[in-house]
């Protein structure tokens, strides 16, 4: 046998060593996953830049028609002239219409500096007349969601209705006014008030938006229909709600897909005592050929903690792309979700509870604002105090971070 000196014995195994390093790291470099893999990047996130609060007693108008400003249920900003639009949910004074506003929300990235409310006006009928007072008699709209359309310099605003005495909801587009242009035909299965069919009582059109260029319409119940499944009142379990597309030149039914709602966030004190989650708004975020983005807004309340510990609200991104089209389907209530339809696919984006805010009240209105001078888009969140002394109409404004 051949043996082999010392030195080069040395030097062999040096290469040997040599070679197997490189080995290893060619081959972890292989196999390093690529960064999709390994990064869960956040499609943006929110940065606090202020807050106002309107006092519960403050009102707007002049001599009768001087009303306190509260109950807002719904914001929309009209790029054009830097304005806001805001939707009074409620009857309060006995002289009370329903009614929207219109404001300036002066901000930078720095501070929110001004909320200045300088007009006001009155929802009407198709007959031209006011919808009745409080002292009038029966309240037959209920104002939840309001959108300004761009294209046509008018206003689209969606009623919850009153399922106990069989009020229908319904989509209206106004003009600035408050004059009523049309209204738009909704799918039955939505209206249906036959027996454990069609929406719940006081859960019916919370959210709002459009899409394509402001030529489709969508909306979301609050909670699901009763074909679907229960109200979203528990702390666990599956609540499909459905999100409603429309043609908004023909009101055709085009598209549904199933948006799949948190359950309820916190156990209310005690367990037997009131507790909801529901959607109060929704958002296009961006659309292209294959996929629609929204932001969808749902709050949670729960009995029985201090302040407004019950409370919790957050934003999700959701995505059309791959979801099942639902609008076949007759109801959700046994099926099971990513096996007998794909949802729509959903990301949360922020729990404005754990953003160390100092108050988060029982917001139900958002919008997409106005760009700050880095470029950054906004986003401005309104509460609805119910006309309540115990809330607060809350103004809330972030920095989306991209």
């Amino acid at each position: 046998m051949k043996t082999i000196e010392p030195q080069k014995t040395n030097l062999l195994s040096l290469y040997v060593l040599a070679f197997c390093i490189a080995f290893l790291f060619i081959n972890c470099q292989s196999q390093k996953p690529t960064s999709t893999q390994t990064e869960q990047k956040d499609p943006f996130a929110l940065r606090f830049i202020g807050e106002k609060i309107i006092p519960f007693e403050e009102k707007f108008g002049e001599n009768k028609q001087k009303m306190t400003v509260g109950g807002l249920s719904a914001i929309d900003y009209d790029n054009s002239t830097d304005s806001y639009y805001l939707l009074s949910d409620d009857l309060f004074d006995e002289n009370g219409l329903l009614r929207f506003y219109t404001a300036k929300l002066n901000y930078t990235k720095d501070s929110f500096e001004e909320l200045k409310i300088y007009s006001v006006n009155f929802l009407k009928q198709e007959n031209g007349k006011f919808y009745p007072k409080k002292n009038e008699g029966t309240k037959i709209a209920d104002p939840e969601s309001i959108c300004f359309s761009s294209k046509s310099s008018t206003l689209f605003w969606s009623s919850e209705g009153d399922r106990e005495r069989n009020i229908v909801p319904f989509i209206a587009e106004m003009d600035t006014n408050g004059n009523q242009i049309r209204k738009f035909k909704l799918p039955k299965h939505f209206i249906d008030t036959t027996q454990n069919k069609g929406w719940y009582h006081n859960a019916a059109i919370e959210s709002m938006t459009f899409s394509d260029n402001e030529n489709k319409i969508w909306f979301l119940s609050e909670t699901a229909l009763q074909q679907d499944g229960e109200m979203t009142k528990n702390t666990e379990g599956i609540f499909p709600i459905r999100l409603i597309g429309l043609d908004r030149k023909t009101s055709n039914f085009e598209q549904e897909f199933v948006y799949l709602a948190e359950p309820v966030a916190k156990e209310p004190i005690p367990q037997t005592a009131y507790g909801l989650n529901g959607i109060v708004e929704i958002l296009e975020w961006k659309t292209d050929k294959n996929n629609t983005q929204f932001l969808v807004l749902e709050r949670s309340y729960s009995q029985g903690y201090q302040a407004d510990g019950g409370t919790v609200v957050k934003l999700f991104l959701v995505e059309t792309k791959n979801a099942t089209d639902s609008k076949d389907i007759e109801s959700l209530k046994n099926l099971i979700p990513n096996k007998d339809y794909i949802p729509l696919k959903k990301t949360l984006i922020s729990d404005l509870s754990k953003m160390n805010l100092n108050h988060v009240d029982n917001i139900e209105g958002m919008t997409l604002g106005k760009m700050l001078a880095n470029g950054n888009k906004t986003i401005v969140f309104v509460s609805d105090n119910n006309f309540s002394p115990k809330q607060k109409t809350q103004f809330l404004v972030f920095e989306i971070l991209e």
